[in-house]
Order: C-alpha cells, then sequence, then structure tokens
C-alpha cells in the first residue's frame, strides 16, 4: 500500500523587512498580515499543516510569542539561508511536499491552493514543480502578485541543496529548480481557472506602506460581505469595479529575480 503523502503549507516570515520592517505583524483590520494569511490557509482542505518557518533573531520575538500564543507550528532557522531553513522546518514537520508561501501574501486564495495541489498530486510522477507565477518571470504568470504559489517534494529540495551555494540560491529556495535545474526537472507553470483571468495589474503582495494601505482597502471593503471567506474571484470584481485602487500602490517596484545563470 502507497504511503499517504503529507502536504505542508510553509510560511517564510520575518520581522526584519528593509522597506517595511515587521510588516507580517501589522495590522490589517483586526488581523496582522500573517493571521490572515495563516486563518485562509486553514481553509484549505488538502493541507495536512500550515508551518511557519521564521529566523533565529532577536527581532522575532512579537513573532513568536504570536505563534505560541497562538499554537501555530513554526521553527526557527538561519536568516539568511532560507533554503536551509526550509529544508529544515519541512524535515521537523515530516512534510514529503512543500506548498511554499511567504508571509507578505495574505490573500493567497484556499481554492487555487488545493487547485495546485490536486493537479501536483495527480502528475506527481509527471512534474517536480508546479507554480503559478511564470516560473520566476512575472510577465508569465497566471495570478496577480500576492497570489504566487510554489510546489514540491521535500526530497527534491534536499537534493538541490549542494548545489545552492551562491547568494540567491540561498534566499530563493525554488529557484534552483527553474534556473540551473530547468533541463533536470520537469516544470509546469500552471494556468488557473478562467474565472480568475483578468488583464488587471493588481498588486497585492506587502512590500512597501502604499501596499498595505491598498491590503487594508481590499480587507475592509470585502471583509464587510465575506469576513474572511473572499477570493481572488471577489478580488478581481473589487478592483473592476474600483479602478483608482490600482494608482495606490503602482510606484511600489517588486525585485526581480536573475533567471540567467
Amino acid at each position: 500500500m502507497m504511503k499517504k503523502i503529507r502536504i505542508i503549507a510553509t510560511i517564510e516570515a520575518r520581522m526584519g523587512s528593509s522597506r517595511l520592517p515587521g510588516k507580517v505583524m501589522k495590522k490589517i483590520g483586526k488581523y496582522s498580515v500573517l493571521e490572515i494569511l495563516i486563518k485562509r490557509l486553514e481553509k484549505s482542505k488538502l493541507l495536512n499543516d500550515i508551518i511557519v518557518a521564521t529566523t533565529t533573531s532577536s527581532k522575532e520575538k512579537q513573532l513568536v510569542n504570536f505563534l505560541i500564543k497562538k499554537k501555530i507550528n513554526f521553527y526557527r532557522g538561519e536568516e539568511n539561508n532560507v533554503n536551509l531553513r526550509l529544508i529544515k522546518a519541512a524535515e521537523k514537520f515530516k512534510a514529503d511536499v512543500i506548498v511554499q508561501l511567504t508571509a507578505d501574501n495574505p490573500f493567497i486564495d484556499p481554492k487555487i491552493v488545493d487547485y495546485m495541489i490536486l493537479f501536483f498530486k495527480k502528475n506527481i510522477s509527471n512534474y517536480q514543480y508546479v507554480s503559478n507565477c511564470g516560473l520566476g518571470d512575472y510577465s508569465k504568470s497566471h495570478v496577480p502578485l500576492g497570489f504566487n504559489t510554489q510546489i514540491f517534494m521535500l526530497k527534491h529540495l534536499k537534493a538541490n541543496y549542494k548545489y545552492c551555494k551562491k547568494k540567491d540560491l540561498k534566499e530563493h529556495p525554488s529557484l534552483y529548480f527553474y534556473r540551473e535545474g530547468k533541463k533536470k526537472y520537469k516544470l509546469k507553470n500552471l494556468s488557473i481557472p478562467k474565472k480568475y483571468n483578468n488583464k488587471l495589474d493588481i498588486r497585492l503582495t506587502i512590500d512597501t506602506s502604499q501596499d498595505l494601505k491598498l491590503a487594508r482597502i481590499v480587507y475592509k471593503k470585502l471583509s464587510k460581505k465575506y469576513k474572511l471567506d473572499f477570493g481572488l474571484k471577489e478580488i478581481i470584481d473589487l478592483f473592476k469595479k474600483n479602478n483608482a485602487y490600482l494608482k495606490i500602490n503602482k510606484n511600489s517596484i517588486q525585485k526581480k529575480i536573475n533567471l540567467n545563470i
């Protein structure tokens, strides 16, 4: 009998952001950025666990106290080697499959996460890495910024680690798959259902105070009707009716990943 695979969402989170320090604990309505993400992920039907991968830095005191208080599983590891931190976190909680997320994306849609997990499980022998964000090229992303989801197996992340000496490979755990390892692995930039298609340049990741301002507006508008149960479809509909929202954080610059070896 085949062993049941254990699927874990890992959330990379730290307080030491250079552009917006402490952003993961900033409030959006009555919740912190991180708490909104966790509460939304708890609605997933296919995740076996949700883990926060943070650092051993003393800056994380507020974050760690929150995780302990809320009884959220977490791992503390190296600040400057996210790759190793992710491996150790996944090992500690016995993951087979990692759904890699970051704490600056509070509005991740659990239905899209489940859609991607289901595809990965059905095609586990065909694809070793599945994402919805253009394999690092955001111009080919199937979702707005802030909905990036990447799925792969822990055993492959561990196998890659010995090749990850460069700084950017330590900073971005899945980068090796679609850059140095793109000929080694079968990769899939997964399209999502047509109902999510839109031509709007929506940015709902949080790097700047303008990003946070927009996230607070989105939450305020949608939580009145849906509480925390709104998804990407409702977000897109909100922006279609309120095009001016796109201007709020249009000057926030997304850091680009170097896709050339």
